[in-house]
């Protein structure tokens, strides 16, 4: 080895060693020294390529221009100088503060190259025939000792670069591939390199006569090498592989058993949810059918509150009227005939105007002037005009008073028979304001019809509400038409209007209790559903004809007799309602 080439290695391990060791200073040790070495290097292979003599193995430390046997000595070789530029090319990069990945792999990838060099002039010293270990008759370009520096310089730069970069990626890590590599490539490349050398051995100290045969009986040591080699390989991994295969079907095994447990604890899960659902199912129906049976119990309750209300406010309205309308009729027949007296007797004093005027002429003055005053001809005219249209007033009230008593029924709170058309008849001119408010016309044609067995009240109850309704659906100018006809069981009530008509999308809804399109305030949503439970306690009807923006027709069908246990609905909320879709 010549002096400078042990240099440059001194100078490439210790800039490795600085690089392992870290620091910015040893990586700028490290990439200097590694320049310089590559300089030299590359100044070298100029050397070579120009054949000048530039003298670079003379720079640092200078040594005799001598030769060992065939080899030169003191000199670096051209193998040489390749080498150093790679290994300082590798060195250089393991130096670069930030590497990236590239720059890993072709630093490994450089000390493979360097190691690869050095390990083939090994071989050349273990091949060479007269002397393995020193230069012999053939001419070796470098010496043993720096073939085996490179060998080692190139194993310490692959395991610089470090495990994610070539060569070691393929060997580390847990993988079955890296394992491999790692337990049989160094079995393998000793067998090969011992094999080589033996051929070798044999070929060149045999003779030419067992040459042939000394080359069969190596290549069948070879093949039965290499047979152990793969049969330990085949047993380790097929072992490795049954293995695997006899704990995954275990675990196979295992996961089917508990599968199959787990799919008896889901059918059972799944029957014990089904038994919930159907129970679920049957405690929602039977919640849905208490929920309808609290809000019909609740209607009938707002219902008979209703009923007591207008009872109460009727039966007040008819006690304070009616008392004074007594006394006021009574007074007004007695001032009529009073009056008539009293008009008798100023026209006898008119016959005596003349006498007056001649025996008393200042009192007939005063007389005349009171006269003029008061207008007296005209009282005296229209005295009588006015005391008939006070009688006619006190008549209407008494018929408006009559008419509230007829609506609520006071008398006849009980199930009995009663003319329809007579408390329709008081209930359409109770609602005569409503409709002059909202300047609709309201008309009867009430046809006559059988006595039915009811009750009055609530049915004039029902009336009261579509008619309600009716005057609500229509605009200023609109009409209301309320009519009654004998059918041939019983009565139909019709109330029709040329409003606004019904929905398509609300027309199941309709009777829902508490179901209202009047904003907040306005309405209950309570008419309707009132009216239906109503009809349906008396064992009737009721349906609707609707055309959006044309009008809507309610009618009513009632029997003359209702079915008996339709009395027992009078205090207690109803059966079930049939959804109305089924009658509509």
């Amino acid at each position: 080895m010549a002096p400078n080439t042990a240099l440059a290695f001194i100078v490439l391990g210790s800039g490795l060693v600085a690089v392992v060791s870290g620091g910015r200073w040893g990586r700028r040790f490290a990439a200097l020294g590694a320049v310089l070495v590559g300089m030299i290097g590359v100044l070298r292979l100029g050397e070579y390529a120009s054949g000048d003599g530039l003298a670079v193995d003379h720079w640092f430390i200078p040594v005799p221009g001598e030769r060992f046997g065939l080899a030169p000595l003191g000199k670096m070789s051209l193998a040489t100088a390749s080498a150093f530029v790679v290994a300082s090319a590798a060195v250089l990069i393991l130096a670069w503060p930030r590497r990236r990945v590239l720059l890993g792999h072709m630093a490994g990838a450089c000390g493979v190259a360097a190691a690869m060099t050095g390990l083939i002039f090994v071989f050349g010293y273990i091949f060479s025939p007269n002397s393995p270990l020193l230069y012999g008759t053939e001419s070796i370009p470098m010496a043993l000792n720096t073939a085996l520096c490179f060998v080692g310089l190139g194993v310490g730069i692959a395991a610089a670069a470090g495990p994610t970069a070539f060569p070691l990626l393929r060997l580390s890590g847990p993988s079955i591939r890296a394992r491999l590599l790692r337990t049989f490539l160094p079995l393998v490349m000793g067998t090969v390199g011992v094999v080589a050398w033996i051929t070798h051995l044999v070929t060149t100290t045999v003779g030419a006569s067992s040459a042939a045969l000394s080359s069969a009986a190596l290549a069948a040591v070879a093949i039965a090498l290499f047979a152990a080699i793969c049969e330990r390989i085949a047993g380790r991994v097929g072992g490795r592989i049954e293995g695997a295969e006899l704990e995954l079907q275990q675990a196979h095994d295992l996961l089917e058993a508990k599968v199959d447990e787990r799919t008896r604890e889901l059918s059972r899960a799944n029957a014990d949810l089904a038994k919930a659902l159907r129970d679920t199912q049957l405690a929602h129906e039977s919640l849905q059918r208490a929920h309808l049976e609290l809000k019909q119990a609740q209607s009938r309750m707002l219902q008979q509150a209703k009923l007591a209300s207008l009872g109460q406010t009727a039966a007040g309205v008819a006690h304070e009227i009616n008392n004074p309308l007594a006394f006021v009729t009574n007074n007004l027949v007695v001032l009529k005939r009073e009056v008539h007296g009293l008009h008798d007797i100023i026209l006898l004093y008119q016959q005596a105007e003349q006498t007056s005027a001649e025996y008393q002429a200042a009192l007939y003055t005063k007389i005349s002037d009171l006269a003029e005053e008061v207008d007296l001809t005209y009282v005296l005219e229209n005295l009588d005009g006015l005391l008939e249209r006070s009688r006619v007033g006190l008549l209407r009230i008494q018929k408006i008073v009559a008419d509230l008593r007829d609506f609520a029924h006071l008398e006849e709170a009980d199930f009995k028979e009663a003319d329809l058309n007579s408390g329709i008849s008081a209930t359409v001119r109770l609602m005569q304001n409503l409709a002059n408010d909202r300047r609709v016309t309201l008309e009867t044609n009430l046809l006559a019809i059988p006595r039915t067995t009811c009750f009055p009240a609530k049915i004039n109850l029902v009336v009261q509400s579509l008619v309600s309704n009716a005057i609500d659906a229509c605009q200023p100018g609109g009409r209301v038409v309320v009519e009654t006809c004998p059918i041939h069981d019983g009565i139909e009530i019709g109330v029709s209007d040329n409003g606004c008509g019904i929905a398509d999308a609300i027309r199941d809804r309709l009777f829902d209790p508490f179901f209202t399109t009047k904003p907040v305030g306005e309405g209950t949503g309570l008419g309707l559903a009132i009216s239906y439970g109503i009809i349906k306690d008396h064992g009737g009807t009721i349906d609707f004809e609707s055309s959006p923006g044309k009008g809507t027709r309610f009618r009513v069908r009632l029997p003359f007799t209702p079915h008996c246990e339709a009395v027992f609905h009078q205090d207690g909320p109803s059966e079930a309602q049939e959804p109305m879709s089924r009658m509509v």
